[in-house]
């Protein structure tokens, strides 16, 4: 029988009005775009930071400790790349892969929960980094404040959509690689290979337990995902900005690593809230101290913008698959972008710098990365037994003896993270089952009342 003739007597269903049919988000970045989101979200702020006390921890080992973090990142990476490419028709990135493999339960909340916390303390993260740098060359200028105003500007440049938000993490990211490869550049003036020696002045041990330190500021890969709904052409362009984000960011690290090691003496940077900065004054004099403080301040950015749209979309998706409420799954008919979601993903991100605790915040880091990572392995697991025939345009090699010793990978990276922040991620999960069973209480009691026994 003809196919249109059989459909034709189908019963017509009515269409609901426009105003009523959900608004689907636009699917506007590109691969160079999307690229630059995860590379521009990935070398934050912190990593200008850090860089003097990790080195005294670990010594010129840093540079293999941030080639032993890429490695787990190309592992996590992996994984998301196939789900990425599987599963891209969701806004939330994992949130999306681990309800497709566990549907709307526990996992599937865990997931987004834990990735929304790590996204906002990004985001809050990079706005204190931001303001203690203008700081430092504006000393009336009240940091916390300027942080706070920060936020908000940037949550007005998500609110005009996907479209904005890439144009402009292109050219933040563009100034970043630039000014972080002249610092390289710039070391090679005073670089001397003795500084490398003793490679591993405090043992072995620093050198890997560093990886849970350093291990966030690869996470920008979480940022490609959770903007999967607004790829084009997604099945192929996610995979591909996950591996070249990664190629992109290991060459930056371990190269800044390996710049500052050799290129200054360590008690030029060692101890010092501006090590990048100190080091590049030292081995290209205060324009090279300036190229850096500039490369700093578009790093921060950087990090707020990807994050907060990032951060946006979980929450966005977990509204949709009601585990937070209906209407943080709005969205703006004029700019496609989650307004309500991204209002509550800002005021938390400035509670957070409000509380002026700097560690508080890089601990939501890095365990809201590790828990969501280790969910999303488990879900990709999961659906190659349960969905075996999904189309996949790129699958994980060696399975399933990668995943499982990606899962090994993060458990490490859970196992060396500080007590402080095992025990806070105790508490913000009791804190997120608690508000999913009054969610879902909430939703059986306005089923019983609508339809009563």
């Amino acid at each position: 029988m003809d196919r249109k003739s059989d459909t034709s007597k189908l019963p017509e269903v009515a269409k609901p009005p426009t105003a009523s049919r959900e608004i689907t988000l636009k699917r506007a970045l590109n691969l160079v775009q999307t690229t630059f989101l995860g590379v521009g979200t990935a070398i934050g702020g912190i990593m200008f930071a850090i860089m003097g006390r990790a080195v005294q921890t670990a010594g010129p080992s840093l540079a293999i400790t941030f080639l032993i973090g890429s490695v787990f990142a190309l592992l996590v990476g992996i994984c998301y790349a196939e789900l990425g490419a599987a599963v891209p028709a969701g806004a939330g990135g994992a949130v999306s892969f681990v309800r497709r493999a566990f549907g709307e339960r526990v996992p599937t909340f865990i997931a987004g929960w834990f990735d929304w916390i790590g996204s906002i303390a990004d985001c809050a993260v990079g706005s204190l980094v931001f303001a203690f740098a203008v700081y430092y060359f504006l000393p009336w200028v009240e940091p916390f404040t300027l942080a706070v105003v920060i936020l908000i500007f940037f949550a007005l440049i998500n609110f005009l959509g996907a479209r904005s938000t890439g144009i402009s993490q292109l050219i933040l990211t563009a100034v970043l690689i630039i000014s972080l490869s002249l610092y390289m550049i710039g070391s090679t003036a005073t670089f001397e290979i003795r500084r490398f020696e003793p490679l591993f002045p405090n043992g072995y041990a620093p050198t890997l337990l560093m990886v849970s330190y350093i291990f966030p500021t690869y996470a920008g890969y979480e940022t490609i995902t959770q903007l999967s709904e607004e790829v084009k052409t997604a099945g192929k362009t996610i995979p591909r900005a996950l591996f070249i984000t990664l190629i992109i960011i290991t060459i930056l690290f371990t190269g800044s690593a390996i710049a500052t090691i050799g290129g200054a003496p360590q008690e030029v940077y060692v101890g010092s809230d501006t090590p990048l900065q100190q080091a590049a004054n030292y081995f290209m004099g205060p324009i090279g101290g300036a190229i850096v403080s500039v490369g700093s301040i578009i790093a921060t950015l950087s990090t707020i913008n990807g994050s907060m749209a990032g951060g946006t979309r979980i929450s966005f998706a977990l509204s949709r698959s009601n585990f937070l409420p209906h209407h943080l799954s709005k969205v703006h008919p004029k700019y496609r972008s989650p307004y309500t979601s991204l209002l509550t993903t800002t005021l938390v991100a400035v509670a957070l710098v409000l509380t002026r605790s700097v560690d508080f915040i890089v601990y939501g880091i890095s365990l809201g990365y590790t828990v969501t990572a280790i969910m999303v392995v488990l879900a990709l697991i999961r659906l190659r037994k349960t969905e075996p025939h999904l189309f996949r345009p790129f699958k994980v090699p060696l399975y399933p003896y990668l995943p499982a010793i990606t899962i090994g990978a993060l458990i490490f990276l859970l196992l060396t993270i500080s007590v402080e922040s095992l025990i806070m991620g105790a508490v913000l999960g009791v804190v997120g089952i608690g508000l999913l069973m009054i969610r879902r209480t909430s939703r059986k009691n306005v089923a019983m009342d609508k339809h009563p026994a």
